[in-house]
């Protein structure tokens, strides 16, 4: 499935002053367009689907989108899907938030989907054992992590694209918080902060894939992330789904690394707000270590951890960016080009906004991932 198309007409549909700038953006970043669609062909029709079908993983996703409250993404999901010849069962799946009667093994990835798109701060070791339960291998479950993730991710450049063009996204009158077994506020009133800048370290609840054990596609997928140390427990068992992790760890490097644009330091504090939403406490470690060393600001990180995502951080730059972080993930509904005029308004152009909401998004993606199949711990 390629969404290329879709992420390039959205681009075309600005009107107004900001028509040409958003052109020359485009121009400069057509990589992170063309990584995203390689990005989404890689989790909705690889190459080995498995037991997850290309009709399956187009269903929840049009699903996902639209909890994402990305109407204009989840209608091109259901398009594609009505293509497939879907079965009755995957249509209803797609278009309606109340959880259809399937088989356990569909039921159990439509609650985990569900939970992880809306609430991926409320998911623990017990989500992993529930899917567990239902039949699902450790390689399948990353598969749905990266599935998920891909698509919120997505969900999330889809709005802050609509945003930057003047186009409001339009809402879906029957989207809503998904209707599955909730976890009651009290364990998450249990759960205290728990953020540092000090180092962790990262736990998983799957077994790693083994280096000496590994198949040269994953070997090749693995070989993309650099490192001067030894290939972490993370990227392992990212290397159960070798396709999403080649093309996805090229994606986050263009994007919080990318030249021009928008600082190191301002990706880094989209890193924080996201993460900060997602309740990831190993990313929001890592990136606010790197936000302290490029800034030489530990108080802005203090009063983040101290106040979390209504901090007062009273600095006319980095407020607006990380309120701007902070809405875009917690509530994509209300999303719209306000936002993006409230950040203009405070001198930012439309290549680092556009940064600003791709590093947002990637954090989407990157927190599904750390925060859900694993967690974090003090070193020793």
């Amino acid at each position: 499935m390629d969404i290329l198309p879709f992420l390039t007409a959205l681009t075309t549909s600005a009107t107004g002053p900001h028509r040409h700038d958003l052109a020359e953006v485009m121009t400069v970043r057509a990589d992170i367009l063309s990584m995203s669609a390689q990005a989404n062909a890689a989790v909705v029709s690889p190459q080995k689907p498995g037991r997850l079908s290309h009709t399956l993983r187009t269903a929840l996703a049009a699903r996902m989108a639209r909890l994402s409250c990305a109407p204009a993404l989840a209608a091109l999901y259901l398009e594609t899907l009505g293509g497939l010849n879907p079965p009755a069962s995957f249509t209803a799946l797609a278009q309606n938030d109340a959880l259809p009667e399937a088989d356990a093994f569909v039921t159990a990835l439509v609650r985990y989907a569900d939970l992880v798109t809306v609430r991926p701060k409320d998911a623990t070791q017990a989500d992993i054992e529930a899917l567990r339960h239902a039949g699902l291998t450790d390689a399948e479950i990353v598969h749905l992590a990266e599935l998920i993730a891909c698509v919120c991710y997505l969900s999330r450049l889809t709005l802050g694209m609509q945003a930057l063009t003047g186009a409001e996204a339009g809402t879906l009158t029957d989207t809503q918080a998904p209707a599955t077994d909730k976890h009651t506020d009290a364990r998450a009133q249990e759960r205290t902060a728990g953020f540092t800048a000090e180092p962790l370290e990262w736990i998983p609840y799957l077994q790693p894939v083994k280096l000496e054990d590994a198949t040269e596609e994953q070997r090749d997928a693995m070989k993309i992330t650099p490192s001067n140390t030894k290939i972490s427990d993370y990227v392992l068992t990212l290397a159960h789904d070798p396709e999403s992790l080649a093309v996805r760890s090229p994606l986050f490097n263009a994007i919080m690394y990318g030249r021009d644009g928008l600082s190191r330091a301002g990706r880094e504090m989209g890193a924080l707000g996201c993460s900060l939403i997602n309740h990831c406490l190993y990313c929001a470690s890592v990136h606010a270590r790197r936000f302290i060393q490029l800034t030489k600001r530990p108080e802005l990180v203090e009063t983040l951890f101290s106040e979390g995502p209504d901090a007062c951080l009273n600095d006319e730059y980095w407020q607006p960016i990380f309120d701007f972080s902070v809405k875009l993930t917690r509530t994509p509904a209300t999303f719209s080009s306000a936002d993006v005029t409230f950040l203009r308004d405070h001198g930012l152009s439309d290549l680092e906004i556009f940064d600003l909401i791709c590093a947002t998004g990637i954090f989407g993606w990157a927190n599904r991932l750390m925060h859900t199949l694993g967690h974090s711990v003090s070193p020793p």
